[in-house]
């Protein structure tokens, strides 16, 4: 008996946005700079969408693409707000 992973993966897609999750975890975990664990959640809510609408393929890829893109918005404002500069009063 083979195991054919595309069908596989094709009916449990909850298991791929995890493993697609796990691996961008572990690039975060080399880069340290919180793209890729913004990327990570966006597919961890992908798979929460695949649990509730497991069919849905275009509405999980359209969460992960929206969730994403408002991921690295934030880590791109972050970095470049500068950390403890306050304003002074003379400017």
């Amino acid at each position: 008996m083979s195991i054919n992973l595309n069908d596989f993966f094709g009916l449990h897609l909850v298991l791929l946005w995890l493993a697609l999750a796990v691996m961008l975890g572990a690039l975060e975990w080399l880069r340290k700079d919180w793209t890729m664990a913004m990327l990570a959640a966006a597919a961890v809510l992908a798979a929460l969408i695949a649990l509730i609408v497991p069919h849905a393929w275009y509405a999980q890829l359209g969460v992960f693409v929206v969730a994403s893109a408002i991921g690295e918005v934030v880590v791109r404002l972050r970095r470049r707000a500068p950390v403890g500069d306050a304003p002074t009063e003379n400017g």
